[in-house]
């Protein structure tokens, strides 16, 4: 009993290391991605398509390794494309706001910031 039990996590251990990979994979790429569009000055509302074009094999092998790992685990192939594309969106999303919140940021160092003048005193 306990064998079984050792060998199922074993199993289960390494099949979850099978998405790992994958996910590590996209997760990099999202980082390269960043600051590769930042280094090109890519507008914050122009990064999600710059971050999913210049990722597109690690995403697409992710997306892959999500199916795979959930119809192994039992769900329907069906339900499982539709978590696999919830999951690539959930990362690409993060790091979008990431990129418009730093794009952000960024330009508001970049511009001076207006600073109410103080008033004059009243000559008589």
């Amino acid at each position: 009993m306990i064998a079984l039990l050792g060998a199922t996590a074993m199993f289960l251990a390494g099949f979850q290391a099978s998405i790992n990979a994958p996910t590590d994979a996209f997760r990099a790429c999202l980082r390269d991605a960043t600051t590769k569009a930042t280094s090109e000055k890519v507008a914050g509302t122009a990064y999600e398509a710059y971050a999913r074009n210049a990722c597109a094999a690690q995403m697409t092998a992710l997306k892959s390794a999500v199916v795979a790992f959930r119809i192994k685990n039992g769900m329907a192939r069906k339900a499982a494309a539709v978590d696999a594309d919830m999951t690539v969106d959930d990362y690409v999303a993060t790091s979008v706001d990431k990129y418009q919140f730093f794009a952000e940021m960024n330009s508001k160092q970049q511009t001076p910031a207006s600073q109410p003048t103080p008033p004059q005193p009243k000559q008589q």
